[in-house]
């Protein structure tokens, strides 16, 4: 099953929760196909935060949504804290930490991993994504 635009935006949507600042989401077709024809292989996905800077990354149309939105934390993680109005915000922020949790994906689930004491700090279910069988 390919990720469409609309489950894209929707867990692009659910990433910005963790943004500690208003973030505007831009999504566009990553080929030069034609999405609406043809389907599309990857979405460019920018994160505009106000205040300045923006965050762009591919997703993958094959992935999973846990996938997708793991990746999307893990940009905001990685290239976040360097932009305008994120500068140095832990993204995501590790509960009663200071420092940013690590991203993992368990099943269909999106795990906040403290980097210190390697504990789950929190489980995050992707929009539109069916609950794991436990």
């Amino acid at each position: 099953m390919s990720l469409t635009s609309g489950e894209v935006a929707a867990l692009a949507g659910q990433a910005t929760g963790f943004v500690p600042a208003t973030t505007d989401v831009h999504i566009a077709p990553h080929t030069d196909d034609d999405p609406y024809r043809w389907g599309s292989a990857s979405w460019q996905v920018r994160f505009v935060p106000e205040g300045g800077g923006s965050v762009s990354l591919v997703v993958s149309a094959d992935g999973s949504a846990a996938e997708a939105l793991a990746r999307m934390l893990d940009q905001l993680s990685e290239y976040g804290p360097e932009q305008g109005a994120l500068w140095g915000q832990a993204i995501p922020a590790c509960p009663g930490h200071r420092h940013a949790a690590r991203v993992e994906v368990d099943g269909g689930e999106v795990v906040l991993v403290c980097p210190d004491t390697q504990e789950p700090m929190l489980r995050v279910q992707p929009v539109g994504a069916e609950p794991p069988s436990r």
